[in-house]
């Protein structure tokens, strides 16, 4: 199915769940959790979306750093604990308190802007039991979120610090990509 933008598409998708297809469909959120209470402001009862909702994925792509123009540049952790929360930093990061991350120079390759190519930062969120609880009580996105990330989920920031610590895209894509 297409994007679901008003009432009648949520609508149909629903139902359309609910008689056993496999729906997929695109919703415009800023993350997995805000896509139950856009459903219910779409006027689908909280306890259809419960039932009908396996998983939900959301994505931002970022800029992938140029790897012939790529170098590292060391950081103090107090600079990026401005911007990351601690308990993300010391598991990307344990016992350092110097941070290696990665830039592009610029280059003939990437037309002197330090990118090719885009890469996607993801989070997905399961509907657990607890979740199905949460949505069906109409609890608000945060918490369902906390929930997730309480059961294992990956935020799409804290998959963007991987992708920095690995080299892939840097601080600045991330955030501008994240940050609301």
């Amino acid at each position: 199915m297409g994007e679901i933008r008003d009432s009648e598409t949520a609508g149909i998708a629903i139902n359309s769940a609910m008689t056993g297809h496999l729906v997929l469909s695109t919703l415009h959120t800023n993350d997995s959790a805000t896509a139950i209470p856009r459903l219910i402001d779409m006027n689908v009862e909280p306890f259809l979306v419960a039932s009908t909702i396996n998983v939900i994925i959301a994505q931002r792509l970022v800029r992938k750093i140029c790897e012939k123009c790529r170098y590292s540049l060391v950081t103090d952790r107090k600079d990026l604990a401005e911007i990351f929360p601690a308990e993300l930093l010391d598991k990307h990061f344990p016992n350092s308190e110097t941070i290696t991350v990665y830039k592009g120079k610029g280059c003939s390759v990437c037309h002197n802007t330090g990118y090719t190519g885009r890469v996607g930062i993801y989070e997905v969120m399961e509907i657990s039991e607890n979740i199905t609880k949460a949505i069906v009580e109409r609890k608000d996105s945060n918490i369902i979120k906390n929930i997730a990330v309480s059961e294992g989920m990956t935020t799409m920031f804290e998959d963007g610090l991987s992708k920095i610590e690995n080299g892939i895209t840097t601080v600045e894509e991330v955030i501008r990509e994240t940050k609301e």
